[in-house]
């Protein structure tokens, strides 16, 4: 084999090393969003592979040396985005396990959650009667809001209140005789 054909022999592997550095993103995303129905992507291998790729110093040139060069960068690039695919792929799926495992029957923590729920139900009911209350004393004649329109509005008032609410603050419900209905706000505890 005389030297141009061994060096056209070296740019013909470094470009099918190219093309599996550019199908491998494919494969790992394929793999990490369905590990039962597709192969694992052995991108650990192709990135060892490229790293120790050398070319022999009799046949090299300039251009295939800038070939391998781009390559190793490339590779060096991916693999990094390629871990962080990883990291991602495997904090998502212990999330999902965590869910399964606290979606179990009987388990401590959806004992709180109903708890808490009822709690929460318990306390619009509450103040939907506190409504009606104040209504009926003031002598109006219609309700301003249906009670599903009212547990949505005081539900989504109560999330924004104490999404910014700060230490030392409670949030409490006054009666808005102008509108005619309940609201909520926030006030400095009482000391």
């Amino acid at each position: 084999m005389d030297l141009r054909q061994r060096r056209r022999e070296v740019e013909n592997q470094l470009a099918v090393l190219l093309k599996q550095v550019e199908s491998m993103d494919n494969k790992i995303r394929m793999y990490l969003a369905d590990r039962q129905n597709n192969p694992h992507p052995r991108h650990d291998e192709l990135i060892a592979r490229i790293q120790r790729f050398r070319i022999d110093p009799a046949i090299t040139t300039k251009y295939l040396e800038t070939l391998l060069d781009n390559l190793q960068w490339k590779v060096y690039y991916y693999s990094h985005s390629w871990k962080q695919l990883w990291a991602n792929a495997e904090v998502k799926r212990r999330q999902e396990q965590k869910k399964v495992h606290n979606a179990q029957p009987g388990r401590k923590e959806d004992e709180n959650k109903n708890q808490a729920d009822n709690r929460l139900i318990y306390s619009v009911d509450r103040l939907w009667d506190v409504q009606k209350e104040k209504l009926q004393r003031i002598g109006a004649k219609a309700e301003p809001e249906l009670k599903d329109d009212f547990v949505k509005r005081i539900k989504q008032s109560y999330g924004r209140l104490a999404s910014d609410k700060k230490d030392g603050e409670e949030i409490y419900m006054t009666f808005d005789s102008s509108e005619k209905r309940c609201v909520l706000e926030k006030r400095k505890k009482d000391k």
